[in-house]
């Protein structure tokens, strides 16, 4: 019996560290251990070695990183479908082939409408891409994947005909384990933690402001870690470190591996996470699994992740962010009942069950 020829746009393997990057990765890794032929589709290179399996093909043009992928995936795509002869294509983040042979099927997954929402929190060409790609393929697609609740949501806002393809597959966290013994150096008290891309949508500044309100009234304060990838936006945040006076008081750690990232939760006190926007809030994921406490924006999807083991602020309010920061500092009570309620909320998030979810919508399977 032949096997089911499934093609994936594995872009966003190409930039690891991000979280697009992590739930790609994830749903492929257990994915292609559930059969099939699969073909991975990038006009530029990216690490194929955790998808070095017999039956996974790779199909990379190598242009250089400085061509914008999104037009040259739209040339080169279409042409190996056809020339794979693929039965269904899934394409991980907002886009489809347009030219894809009309007889295959595909599903695309939406990870969020930020360019809608929150437009000028984005680049323009990435922003004019989303506008321009995102429809089309729902428009295409057989099966819509989208990762939270909030998300299906903005979906049926904004596309309504599309809602009856949308199915949800969450992702998930990539930690596994209490958070055991802490490491060297580390205190009991342990410290607040900013984990996400400094880039615009993440509202760091503002994040900054209310930490420096926060210190201003707390002499004891915990400090502040700043773990992320450079993103955009002009923003230097050691400047602005500096110019409020929070240097002592705030690390600013870079992009960190999985292993250094598992152990800045285990030390965690809380997650800070005030975000403008998110369609589903991938770190909020991590620190429940790792039973940290959570302090999120009220707003879009974060809400809905953290569940009943977060504070909600108003991400544009320094005011509100920093008294949650004081509370959850001051108030044990508060903090010892987020904390108890992280592990109940973080069952409701698993990579193989999502996994095995996406599977059966690539395979035309049906069922839960």
């Amino acid at each position: 019996v032949r096997e089911l020829r499934i093609g994936v746009d594995v872009r966003p393997l190409c930039h690891p560290g991000t979280g697009i990057y992590r739930y790609t990765a994830e749903l492929l890794q257990r994915m292609c251990a559930m059969g099939g032929d699969w073909f991975f589709y990038s006009p530029q290179p990216y690490d194929t070695g955790p998808f070095t399996r017999p039956n996974v093909r790779h199909r990379i043009a190598g242009l250089p990183s400085a061509i914008r992928a999104s037009q040259t995936a739209q040339l080169f795509f279409p042409l190996w479908a056809k020339r794979d002869a693929l039965d269904v294509f899934w394409g991980p983040r907002h886009q489809l082939p347009l030219f894809l042979p009309g007889s295959i099927r595909s599903a695309v997954t939406i990870h969020d409408l930020v360019w809608k929402e929150f437009g000028k929190t984005m680049r323009f060409p990435g922003r004019e891409i989303e506008a321009f790609f995102m429809p089309r393929a729902m428009a295409r697609a057989t099966d819509i994947a989208v990762v939270s609740e909030f998300t299906r949501c903005e979906v049926e806002k904004y596309y309504p005909r599309f809602s009856d393809k949308v199915s949800i597959v969450t992702g998930a966290s990539l930690l596994h384990g209490a958070p055991g013994a802490l490491a060297e150096g580390q205190t009991a008290q342990g410290y607040f933690l900013f984990v996400g891309t400094l880039e615009p949508r993440k509202n760091l500044p503002r994040l900054l402001c209310a930490y420096a309100r926060f210190v201003a009234t707390c002499p004891h304060a915990r400090k502040l870690k700043i773990v992320g990838g450079q993103g955009w936006g002009g923003h230097d945040t050691l400047e602005l470190v500096r110019e409020l006076s929070l240097s002592d008081r705030v690390e600013i750690l870079g992009r960190l591996d999985d292993d250094q990232l598992k152990q800045m939760y285990r030390g965690a006190y809380a997650l800070v996470m005030p975000s403008l926007y998110e369609g589903f809030g991938l770190p909020i994921a991590e620190a429940l699994s790792m039973e940290v406490p959570v302090i999120t924006s009220r707003q879009s999807a974060m809400s809905e992740v953290a569940g009943g083991a977060g504070l909600l602020v108003d991400p544009f309010s320094e005011r509100e962010i920093a008294d949650a920061l004081r509370r959850l500092s001051e108030n044990t009570a508060v903090y010892e009942t987020l904390r108890a309620r992280t592990h109940v909320e973080s069952r409701r998030y698993d990579w193989d069950r999502s996994a095995a979810k996406m599977y059966r919508l690539l395979t035309g399977a049906t069922g839960e």
